[in-house]
């Protein structure tokens, strides 16, 4: 799934600064002036004078004023996006106008109107992407550029020229309707959205955090039962250590649908809760925060109020094949943590997980089943039912499993400690930063470190762990997969921008603060059945992508095919404006 969200990601672009834009606008317009009074010979001439007004008004105006037209038909632009219209509006106004010159010198005024054409339909095209997929709302702010430069371009090319211009608007603009029209299709017959519909809302989301995505997805969304396994600590005088394992997804990105969930059931559940990553794809994704809190509402009504266990087991690891399990049980609920690292670790399929759960319910009461999701180079494909993977993870987790139901629990102690990170989501964090639990169980202490973040770079778990090993006796690192650090791409792993020598010391803080704080524990787990959680739902992710990207793999050959179109119209006018 994160394959197909990074393949849709090449199809978004953000704008630089407006101040960037118009360096650009004035540089090109300056290179033009200077070659227009080279020509002439005479600074304040009508061909020094024609660029300034042909091309460099146009365009700065064009910037100034765009954001004020939009918000005057009801949309909203910045400052940015507008000056980028406005520097590739020029871009293309020059090379088309400009381009032929050598060869049909007196044929400029018709090349020049052709060129103003193109602007109006790239800028309605964009416009309608980034302000408001309603036509009629942008057409006149689409109209500034390539509008001002014909009325302004009119006093030296002449009437001819503004009525070629005319004609060419109109037939473009038509040509730009039956486009939109063509490629929405294809979206609105699987989803009941277009893509300029689509775009409008992601845009939205990155610009000023807007939820208009997430009305998107829950209207292509589908309501599942999830169980869910907790393990609660009691320890007296001391905060209760409490740890949860969804088996719904954090994603898929930024602050959109359930990105933020770790933290968010962290808020529900106590300083002293760690929200770890279970077995989930992108299809698991909760359509907005509601379905988080819903689903964090389930736990707290399952959440034990009695401790009746005494002991665990021993920390021990088990293998099979790829797949390496580090597992403990505390009375009736046992925790099986899996990773391949230093192979890839992807996302489980829920019903991968779902099987291994059930599986160990044969032996406990409570199965929690955790993906460690702790090694990333390149993005890979998930673990899906059947394949020869999900039968290693299966068979690693029953040995676990038959083992420990026969292994002796003696009493334990636990401690918890967290520390926020000086580090960006930007640069793989997280808002909780690293968190630290530590069991001490006979003579072996175990240590279970927590990054809040989305999968790790490859190396950095075997790193962290030859650290943490020098002063426990077991341990394991894991992520909780959190897709706040990802804005348009699965790829923003701990340990990819920063490396582990600036990062560790906090885990280290975070470990000794965890040891002192050990204390005589008693343990209860719990399963929660969250009823009516509304997720992404079966394939949509896949759909969605599949049809995104079919959709552009027919845009090119049908924008030509209405190009050719309307320059054929637009020949039939020039012909019988001339004759």
């Amino acid at each position: 799934m994160d394959l197909k969200l990074e393949a849709l990601s090449q199809y978004i672009v953000t704008s630089p600064s407006w101040i960037k834009s118009l360096t650009v606008i004035v540089l090109l317009s300056g290179c033009v002036e200077a070659m227009a009074m080279l020509g002439s010979g005479k600074s304040l001439s009508h061909p020094a004078l024609y660029p300034i007004a042909a091309y460099l008004l146009p365009a700065v105006v064009t910037l100034a004023l765009t954001p004020r037209l939009a918000r005057v038909f009801g949309g909203k632009l910045s400052y940015g996006w507008s000056g980028l219209t406005a520097a590739i509006g020029l871009v293309i106004s020059l090379f088309i106008s400009l381009s032929p010159i050598l060869f049909y010198a007196s044929s400029y005024p018709v090349f020049f109107a052709v060129s103003l054409a193109f602007v109006f339909a790239f800028r309605m095209l964009l416009l309608a992407a980034v302000v408001d997929f309603h036509l009629r709302r942008v057409v006149v702010p689409a109209l500034l550029h390539s509008g001002l430069a014909v009325v302004l371009s009119a006093p030296f090319l002449g009437l001819f020229f503004v009525q070629l211009s005319v004609i060419l608007h109109v037939t473009f603009a038509v040509c730009v309707l039956l486009f939109i029209n063509v490629i929405e299709r294809p979206m609105k017959a699987n989803f009941k959205v277009g893509p300029l519909e689509l775009a409008n809302a992601f845009l939205a989301h990155l610009s000023e955090g807007s939820k208009k995505l997430d009305d998107f997805f829950r209207s292509i969304g589908e309501s599942v039962v999830v169980p869910e396994v907790s393990l609660a600590f009691a320890r007296e005088g001391k905060e209760e250590i409490f740890l949860t394992i969804p088996n719904v997804h954090p994603g898929p990105l930024g602050e959109v649908g359930g990105s933020n969930m770790p933290k968010i059931l962290h808020g529900m559940l106590g300083n002293g809760s760690m929200v770890m990553h279970g077995s989930a794809s992108h299809d698991f994704n909760p359509v907005d925060e509601d379905e988080v809190r819903k689903l964090g509402d389930a736990i707290i009504a399952a959440r034990p109020t009695a401790y009746g266990n005494t002991g665990c087991t021993a920390p021990a690891r088990f293998q099979c094949g790829s797949v390496d399990v580090l597992a403990q049980a505390f009375g009736d609920t046992v925790i099986v943590v899996a990773t391949r690292s230093p192979l890839v670790t992807e996302d489980l399929d829920f019903s991968v997980g779902f099987s291994i759960m059930k599986a160990g319910e044969k032996y406990f009461r409570h199965a929690g089943f955790v993906d460690a999701h702790n090694s990333l180079d390149k993005l890979s494909d998930g673990v899906y039912p059947a394949t020869e993977l999900a039968m290693e993870y299966l068979g690693a987790a029953e040995n676990a499993f038959s083992a420990l139901a026969k292994a002796e629990q003696v009493p334990f102690s636990a401690g918890y400690a967290a520390r926020t990170l000086p580090f960006s989501r930007q640069e793989g964090f997280g808002d909780l930063g690293v968190q630290v639990l530590v069991v001490n169980a006979g003579k072996k202490t175990t240590a279970y470190v927590l990054f809040d973040g989305n999968n790790m770079q490859t190396g950095a778990r075997e790193e962290i762990r030859k650290r943490l090993l020098a002063r426990v006796d077991e341990c394991e690192v894991m992520t909780t997969d959190t897709h706040v650090v990802n804005t348009v791409s699965g790829r923003n792993q701990v340990g990819l921008r920063v490396g582990v020598d600036k990062f560790y010391p906090y885990v280290d803080e975070a470990l000794s603060a965890a040891l002192a704080d050990a204390a005589p524990a008693k343990s209860a787990g719990a399963t929660a059945w969250c009823r009516g959680i509304v997720i992404f739902g079966s394939q949509r992710i896949s759909q969605l992508a599949f049809t995104v990207n079919g959709m552009m793999g027919f845009l090119i050959p049908v924008a030509i095919i209405l190009l050719v179109g309307a320059f054929l119209t637009t020949a039939m006018a020039f012909f019988l404006l001339v004759y």
